[in-house]
């Protein structure tokens, strides 16, 4: 019996914000207020993220939480000039895999393909792990996104621009991005919080859960790089697994469970009018033999959504 574990059902699930800010830059709560407020909202991890300035906030560990180490940079296209005739500009999430080894990467010099691509290969030779950050908000297509390199991650939510200008979701860039780039790529969702500098709050909206089993500075690290986590606005997953060539999966109550591959319609399709689907299961021999991952959706009753990382398909799995 051969069983292949995606989100493993018996390791701790920790629920994480990868996108933060602090009045070490732009947010309005100190790093010791957000470690409050994300625990009081049942988070483990924040990845501290402020904006162009690397800072560790190890001090703030504990048995229950867990601070990791990052920046974000940015080229916006006001500081570099207009490359069109609106603003536009590219925003990548670093986090340090050991933040005993840190050695400090800003941002690009020049708004082009050529110099963010470099930028994500320094901070890979560095040690970090990069996130490109909310392409819809950033006003960023395929010519753009599709040449910035082998960046880790896409955020295909992010809350903070959904609450305040209403274009925080992606997922039409992440999946554009899936069927072009032809290599793995993360799936995040994310807060991007500066706790309420626009019109509401935008904390504890959008936000991964790894699987791993234990709350510590590598295990999280490895759970991101087996794509060991889910991302959410809401549902639930509680585990996923492919066993004799069927993908099982169980989750909170939802609406509609899409499976998609690369082409127009999804390879599997549940529905339930009285949202309460909690279980699937999806034959691989049934899944076309082009397809080349599987990327399940979920959504529940009130329109929140939830999101696999894709399952990138190998021949062995389909026997």
């Amino acid at each position: 019996m051969s069983r292949t574990e995606l989100l493993p059902a018996a390791y701790p699930g920790y629920k994480a914000n990868l996108h933060c800010h602090t009045t070490c830059s732009d947010g309005r709560l100190t790093p010791e207020e957000v470690k409050a407020h994300y625990m009081a909202h049942g988070y483990s991890v924040v990845a501290f993220t402020d904006h162009n300035v690397l800072l560790d906030h190890s001090r703030l560990n504990d048995e229950r939480f867990l601070a990791l180490v990052g920046i974000e940079v940015d080229t916006d296209s006001f500081i570099y000039g207009k490359k069109h005739d609106f603003n536009q500009t590219c925003h990548l999430c670093a986090i340090l895999r050991d933040p005993a080894h840190a050695v400090a990467v800003y941002r690009a010099e020049r708004y082009t393909g050529e110099a963010i691509s470099a930028k994500v290969d320094e901070f890979h030779r560095n040690g970090y792990i990069v996130n490109y950050n909310h392409p819809t908000w950033s006003s960023e297509g395929p010519d753009e996104f599709l040449h910035y390199g082998a960046y880790d991650g896409m955020e295909i939510y992010n809350h903070s621009a959904e609450v305040e200008v209403n274009n925080g979701m992606s997922q039409n860039e992440f999946a554009l991005a899936l069927r072009m780039l032809h290599r793995p790529l993360r799936c995040i969702a994310t807060d991007d919080n500066h706790e309420g500098r626009g019109c509401e709050d935008d904390s504890c909206g959008g936000w991964v859960v790894f699987k791993a089993p234990e709350l510590s500075y590598r295990a999280i690290i490895q759970a991101y790089d087996d794509m060991s986590f889910y991302a959410s606005t809401g549902p639930d997953i509680h585990g996923c697994y492919i066993e004799d060539g069927t993908m099982v999966l169980d989750c909170s109550p939802v609406r509609r469970i899409h499976v998609m591959c690369q082409g127009i319609n999804p390879v599997l399709r549940l529905y339930s009018p009285d949202d309460n689907l909690t279980h699937m299961e999806l034959k691989l021999a049934s899944v076309p033999p082009e397809a080349r991952y599987l990327w399940v959706q979920l959504t529940d009753g009130k329109g929140r959504k939830a999101w696999m990382n894709p399952y990138y398909l190998r021949q062995a799995a389909r026997a």
